[in-house]
């Protein structure tokens, strides 16, 4: 009977879809970065800087760009992980890089302003307003497919998976628009490039988390 009555329930239940591997998931987002790169040149964009350019031997703009790149790593594995039963501690770690590179970005700057040649090119409002922008559309589609990715595996809690995705995605913008603007004043890397993980997750957060909880109740 009770062997019966186990039958009965496991008839209509439908089969469990596997999640895709974290490093799969995360080799599709370096490439849809670099999709989202070639576009950006295409379109008028600045091409990168060369490896042998005098900026990379400069304290502040190596740590706004090392800040970027922890950003951008931290987030985008806290909220794949988030996502996954059992990556409670790699949740951990990618939030304590993210919170690493906005302090890295923080002391870049006031290094900048204290111990390097003034230097206001790009201060302007509208300058930091472009870059900020740039650096949100270039992460835009690397933070669409980590939220397709979360919609598929266990999404928990779409405002903080939104705000991870979001915080993930502007921060590899904010890699590629460091390495290509022209300005390297202190200023404007740290409003313009370091904070528009920041601001994209102000901005952004509420609207993406609001369909991210319609797809989920959907599916």
């Amino acid at each position: 009977m009770t062997e019966d009555r186990i039958r009965e329930l496991a008839r209509d239940l439908e089969p469990v879809k596997p999640i895709p591997r974290l490093r799969t998931v995360g080799i599709g987002l370096l490439v849809s970065w670099g999709v989202a790169l070639v576009v950006d040149v295409w379109v008028g964009g600045p091409m990168p800087r060369s490896p042998g350019d005098p900026v990379f031997t400069t304290p502040s703009y190596l740590a706004a760009l090392a800040g970027a790149v922890l950003v951008a790593y931290g987030a985008t594995s806290a909220a794949l992980a988030s996502t996954v039963p059992g990556r409670a501690a790699a949740v951990r770690l990618g939030l304590r890089l993210t919170l690493a590179g906005v302090l890295l970005a923080f002391a870049g700057w006031a290094f900048g302003v204290t111990r390097e040649p003034v230097d206001h090119y790009g201060d302007e409002l509208g300058t930091i307003f472009a870059c900020g922008v740039r650096s949100i559309a270039i992460g835009l589609v690397p933070a669409l497919l980590c939220t397709a990715f979360a919609l598929h595996a266990v999404l928990r809690g779409a405002l903080a998976t939104a705000a991870l995705v979001l915080a993930g995605g502007a921060g590899l913008g904010a890699v590629a628009v460091q390495m290509s603007c022209a300005s390297t004043a202190p200023l404007h890397q740290l409003l313009a490039h370091s904070l528009s993980p920041l601001f994209a997750v102000v901005v952004l957060t509420a609207p993406l988390a609001l369909l991210m909880a319609r797809f989920a109740r959907r599916g």
